[in-house]
């Protein structure tokens, strides 16, 4: 008995579904703050800043937004000339891990749909 087949991301003209992708992580602003934080375990609010390129208050927007969904915590030294460090918490990090491995999920079954296609038209 012959059923149909579902789409697979290797059929021409399949979508290539972002399952699993952290929509609130997608922002290109908190995407590249936890991709900073990620090696580290405590990071300057002034390394954040220059290495993303935005202003304090963008930033400042940015990790309150992050705390409240609790992906970090910020910790401010008054000692230190009211010095800033920021780092992600383990829900944060585990939700950055599990955003990066749909990510490469999704980056390899792009490859893999390329793939196919060439050899379907000859490239490959």
């Amino acid at each position: 008995m012959n059923r149909p087949r579902p789409a697979t991301p290797t059929a021409p003209g399949a979508p290539l579904p972002a399952a699993g992708l952290d929509e609130f992580l997608h922002t290109p602003a908190r995407l590249n703050i936890c991709a900073l934080l990620a090696p580290a375990e405590w990071v300057l609010f002034s390394f954040l800043r220059d290495s993303i390129g935005t202003s304090d208050s963008a930033l400042s927007k940015q990790l309150t937004t992050l705390e409240q969904a609790g992906f970090v915590e910020i910790r401010k030294d008054h000692n230190v000339r009211r010095q800033t460090s920021v780092r992600l918490t383990d829900n944060g990090r585990a939700r950055f891990d599990a955003y990066l491995a749909s990510l490469e999920d999704l980056v390899a079954r792009a490859r893999g749909a390329a793939d196919s296609a060439q050899i379907r038209s000859g490239q490959g």
